[in-house]
C-alpha cells in the first residue's frame, strides 16, 4: 500500500486516473438524462464510457507495467470502432502510454515497442474502417474522414511519435545527468583515495620523523648521562628517567600513527587535533633533560587540523633538537600565536653557553623535512640566524586548511 501512497509516482499516476475516468464519466450523466441519446441504446453509450474509462486507467501502471500499458491503450479505442458511437478523445491512453515507453525503456527496445504498437493500430483501424467501423471521437484518427487512408497513417504517427519524441529527449536527459552523476562520483572517489595515499605517506614520513628525531635525542642523553656516570649520580639518574619516558612516549606516538594507517576513511585522519598536545608534550620531555625552555602563548587555544597540529609539533621537536644539539646551553623560548586570521608559532634559541660537538656527517635534512611538512599544511616556514648568535625558526598557518 505504501508503493500506491500520493507520494510516490506510481501513486500520483493512480490519482490522475481517478481524476480523468470520474471527470469522463461525469459527462455520461448529461447525455442520459437529458435525453440526447438519439436513438442509440443506452448499453451502447454506457460500454462507450467503460471503454473510455479503461483507456484512462492505463495511466495508473504505465511506469509498473509500460509495455503492458501501450499495448492496452492501443487496443481499447481499436475496440471502440465497434459501437455505433463513443465519448470523445477516446485514445489519450496512446499519448501518455507512448511518452512512457520512450523515456523509460532502453534505447534498443523503446522504439521497436512504439512502432509495433502504431503499426498495429494503423492496420487494424484501416481494416476496421473498411469493414464498415466509425472511427469518429478516436484521438489517434482525430479529423480524418473515413476512407483518407494517407490521413488515417499520418494521424496515427502524429499521436505515437510526437509524446515519443519528447519521451526519447527526456531519456537522453536522463542518461546524461546519471552519466555526468557517475563520473562526478568516480571523480569523487578518486579523490578520496589520493587523499588516503598522501595522507598514508605523510604519516609514514612522520613515523620515520619520530624514529630519527626521538632516537636520536634518547642517543644525546644516553651519551650524556655516560659522561656524568662518575661525576652526578643524581644527573644520570634524572637522565635516565627522560630517557624512559621519552622511550615510552615514543612508543605511544608510534602505536598511534601505526593505527591511523590502519584506517581507510579519509575524514579518520583529516579531523582536528586538541590544539599543540603534542608541543606541550615536547617541550616537557626537553626540559627533563635540562634545557632551559620557555613558553609564550597569546591569542586564545584552539583545535587545529591533524597536518597543522602534526607539522606544528614536528617542527617544534626539530628546533629544540637542534638547540640541544648545536647550541647546548642556550636559553630556548617557545612563542604560538592564535588569532582569526591563523596560527603561528615560533622557536628561537640564543647563543650556545657550551662548545657544540661536530656535525654528524648523515645530518642536514631536519629543515628539509620541516619545510616540506609545513608546506603541505598550507603554511609559511622562515629559518635562519639572528643578531646575537642564536638562531629563529618561525611558521604560520592559515585559519583553515586549504
Amino acid at each position: 500500500m505504501a508503493r500506491l501512497g500520493v507520494r510516490t509516482p506510481e501513486g500520483r499516476d493512480t490519482l490522475a486516473a481517478g481524476v480523468l475516468i470520474v471527470l469522463s464519466s461525469a459527462r455520461l450523466l448529461p447525455v442520459v438524462h437529458g435525453d440526447r441519446l438519439d436513438g442509440l441504446p443506452v448499453w451502447s453509450v454506457g460500454v462507450g464510457f467503460l471503454l473510455a474509462a479503461a483507456d484512462l486507467a492505463t495511466v495508473a501502471f504505465r511506469r509498473r507495467h509500460t509495455v503492458l500499458a501501450l499495448v492496452a491503450a492501443t487496443a481499447i479505442p481499436l475496440v471502440s470502432m465497434l459501437l455505433p458511437t463513443r465519448p470523445a478523445l477516446i485514445g489519450l491512453g496512446v499519448v501518455i502510454c507512448s511518452y512512457t515507453v520512450a523515456s523509460r525503456l532502453p534505447l534498443s527496445r523503446g522504439p521497436l515497442v512504439i512502432t509495433a504498437c502504431a503499426a498495429a493500430h494503423s492496420l487494424v483501424g484501416l481494416l476496421g474502417t473498411a469493414a464498415g467501423g466509425d472511427h469518429s471521437g478516436l484521438l489517434t484518427f482525430w479529423g480524418v474522414l473515413p476512407g483518407d487512408v494517407p490521413g488515417m497513417v499520418a494521424a496515427v504517427v502524429a499521436a505515437y511519435l510526437l509524446p515519443a519524441t519528447a519521451g526519447f529527449y527526456v531519456h537522453a536527459s536522463r542518461a546524461g545527468a546519471a552519466k555526468e552523476a557517475a563520473r562526478i562520483a568516480g571523480e569523487r572517489e578518486e579523490r578520496a583515495r589520493i587523499a588516503v595515499a598522501e595522507e598514508r605517506a605523510r604519516i609514514a614520513r612522520e613515523l620515520h620523523d619520530i624514529a630519527a628525531h626521538d632516537l636520536s635525542a634518547i642517543v644525546i642523553q644516553a651519551g650524556a648521562a655516560d659522561r656524568l656516570l662518575d661525576r652526578d649520580p643524581a644527573a644520570v639518574r634524572a637522565t635516565l628517567r627522560a630517557i624512559r619516558s621519552q622511550g615510552r612516549d615514543t612508543l605511544a606516538a608510534l602505536r598511534a600513527l601505526v593505527g591511523l594507517m590502519r584506517e581507510t576513511d579519509p575524514e579518520s585522519v583529516d579531523g582536528r587535533a586538541p590544539a599543540l598536545a603534542r608541543v606541550d608534550e615536547t617541550i616537557r620531555r626537553s626540559r627533563a633533560t635540562g634545557m632551559n625552555v620557555k613558553v609564550h602563548t597569546s591569542g586564545r587555544p584552539r583545535p587545529l587540523p591533524v597536518t597543522t597540529d602534526l607539522a606544528v609539533s614536528r617542527l617544534v621537536r626539530e628546533a629544540l633538537t637542534n638547540a640541544r644539539r648545536h647550541a647546548p646551553g642556550a636559553a630556548v623560548s617557545v612563542r604560538t600565536a592564535f588569532d582569526d586570521t591563523g596560527f603561528a608559532v615560533t622557536v628561537r634559541n640564543t647563543r650556545p653557553t657550551r662548545t657544540p660537538p661536530p656535525p654528524a656527517a648523515d645530518g642536514g635534512y631536519g629543515l628539509l623535512g620541516m619545510r616540506e611538512r609545513v608546506n603541505h599544511a598550507g603554511g609559511e616556514l622562515s629559518v635562519g640566524p639572528q643578531p646575537d648568535g642564536g638562531w629563529l625558526v618561525s611558521a604560520s598557518f592559515p585559519a583553515s586548511r586549504p
